[in-house]
Formats: structure tokens, sequence, C-alpha cells
């Protein structure tokens, strides 16, 4: 039994030992492997370092140069003229008076009939006086339009026909309702003139009146979109050199100019609308209506930020960027920064 055990004992030892050697040679290999790579790194930090003091890449001017002060093209990269610059942010404020160019008058008749065909016809009738009207004051075709045109019948309330007792559900001549008595036509044109032309608001109310119309929907005054975009314009030009005065101002009292713009922020222009309304019934019969459009102050605000440096103001291309002064490798595109 013993010898037995011995024996045992001697074979588990000798695979520990043989353990412990593959242990070993596992160990070698991993440190030959980790002395390789740390001494690669080290080779190519070396090579690396070589390379930059062999060229000095000088930024912003679009070229190396190598150790003997030699010129070598660079890849293209896009120029920064503002790197690390300074900004100042101002607001432009721009005002005028404006006066509306366009007026629109909406007037209507309403008829009343028995019959929808009736109420439709009467309708017609006066609406072809009042537009037979307006063209004889002087008024065009393509400046009256039709702006809508109802018919709808006419309900009328009713009480009960005799008093009931309180009982459920109350019987027919005992509950209120609603009886057709007839129906309604109404019919509305638009007039859209110029506001400074030989016929005016008053004029085409009071023809439309005395034709027959009975329902004047009120006189818009406004201004066209042609006008509108030639005072956004002018506006918003007025108001970027009121920034840019304002710039100029604060940079001057810091021994600084401008010297290029960041961002832009536009605000739009509000055109309001002036409105008067009018009752047909009370126009009918009185003097001429005066109606005067009067003026309306229109402002609008930007919000530029500009750069600004020491020494004179740079000039400042389309795309925004500080143009370079004999820069053959620089070109200035329409929208973007400068490549170089």
């Amino acid at each position: 039994m013993s010898t037995n055990y011995d024996s045992k004992g001697n074979d588990e030892n000798k695979n520990n030992i043989n353990k412990n050697k593959q242990n070993a040679k596992f160990a070698v290999v991993a440190g030959i492997l980790a002395v390789g790579i740390l001494a690669a790194a080290l080779t190519a930090g070396q090579m690396f370092n070589a390379a930059l003091a062999q060229t000095n890449y000088t930024a912003g001017n679009g070229t190396t140069t190598d150790s003997s002060g030699s010129k070598i093209a660079s890849s293209p990269y896009y120029h920064d003229n503002y790197g690390g610059q300074s900004t100042v942010s101002t607001s432009g404020t721009a005002t005028t008076k404006v006066k509306p160019d366009k007026f629109s008058i909406t007037v209507g008749v309403e008829t009343n009939g028995t019959t929808a065909q009736e109420a439709t016809s009467k309708n017609a009738d006066l609406m072809a006086q009042v537009i037979a009207a307006l063209k004889e004051l002087g008024v065009k075709e393509n400046e009256i339009g039709t702006s809508n045109f109802n018919v709808y019948p006419i309900y009328e309330y009713r009480e009960p026909s005799k008093v009931c007792i309180q009982v459920y559900p109350p019987p027919p001549d005992c509950q209120p309702g609603q009886q057709l008595t007839g129906y309604r036509a109404s019919n509305s044109v638009t007039v859209t003139l110029d506001a400074q032309g030989a016929v005016d608001a008053g004029k085409v109310i009071d023809a439309s009146v005395k034709a027959g119309a009975n329902n004047i929907n009120g006189v818009y005054f406004f201004v066209s979109p042609e006008k509108q975009e030639q005072i956004r314009d002018t506006l918003t030009k007025d108001a970027i050199l009121n920034a840019r005065h304002r710039a100029d101002v604060a940079a001057g009292a810091l021994g600084m100019q401008i010297s290029g713009v960041q961002s832009v922020n536009l605000n739009d222009v509000y055109f309001p609308y002036l409105t008067k309304s009018y009752d047909a019934g009370a126009v009918a019969g009185q003097a001429a209506t005066p109606i005067l459009p009067g003026e309306q102050d229109l402002t609008t605000t930007v919000s530029v930020v500009f750069y600004f440096t020491n020494g004179t103001s740079t000039s400042i291309a389309p795309s925004g960027a500080t143009t370079t002064k004999d820069n053959t490798n620089c070109t200035n595109p329409p929208n973007g920064p400068m490549i170089c």
C-alpha cells in the first residue's frame, strides 16, 4: 500500500514541474514581445521628431518650409484669418416712414326672398348695378374680384301655439320650434386700387352705396409686395451700416479696428394693415366720405458680431474672410472661408 502511494505522489510532482516550465516559457515570450513593442514606439517617435525638426509649418500663409528655408507645397486647408481674435457684438437699427400705396374695399349686397331663386335673382340685379357704378367711376374689371357668395335659409323662432301642462313627451302643439320663412343671398366683391390714384376709397364707398350695396366690410390700406421688398432692403442696409458705425466707435475707443464679420442676424420687417370700418346705412345720404391712409413708422434691427484687431483695418472679401495679399496659393470662393 505504501509503495503505490509513493508512485502516485511522484507522478503529481512531475506534472507540477512540467506546468511550471511552460509558464516560465510563456512569461519569457511575453517579455520579449513587450520589449519589441516599446522599441518600435521609441523608434517611431524619434523619426517623427526628426521630421518636425527638418520641416517648419507656418499656419496662415498656405506654405511650409524645410530646414534650409525653401518653400514646400503643403496640402490644401481652410484658411482661418480670425483664429484667436477678439469680437464685439453690436446691434443696428433703422426706421423710416411709409405711406401705404394700395387699398382694398369689400362691398356687398344682401337680399331676401321666399325662395332661394328669388333671393339670388334680386341679389344678381343689385350686384350688377354696383359693378356698373364702379366701372363708371373708373375702376377696371381686373381690379374687381368676387370675394364671397352664399345662399342660406332663414328660420324664425316660434312659440308653442297653446299652453300645455308639463308632460313628457310634450304634444307637437306644445313644443317651441323654428319655421322656415325664406332665403338670403349674400354676394361681396373686393376692389383693390392704388392709394395715390384718381379713384380714392371714399369715392368707391359712395358709388357702391348709391348703386345698392348694403354691406361695407371696411377699408384696408397696405403696402404692395414690390414696395415692401424695396423698403426691406433699404432698412436692412441702413441697420447694418448703423451696427458697423457703432462697432467702429467701440473699436476706435480701444485703439483697434474692425477686421471682419463673424455672424449677422437679421429681423424681418412687419408691415401693418390700416383698417377702417363703415356702416353702409350710415354712409348713405351723407356727403363724400373722406378717407386718409396716413403714415406708419417701420423699424428693423440687426445683430452683428465683428472681429477687431490692432493695426490697420483689413479688407473683407465677399465670403466674409480677410483677403491675403501676394498669396497665389489662396482662393476666396463666393460661399465659405478662404481656401489655401
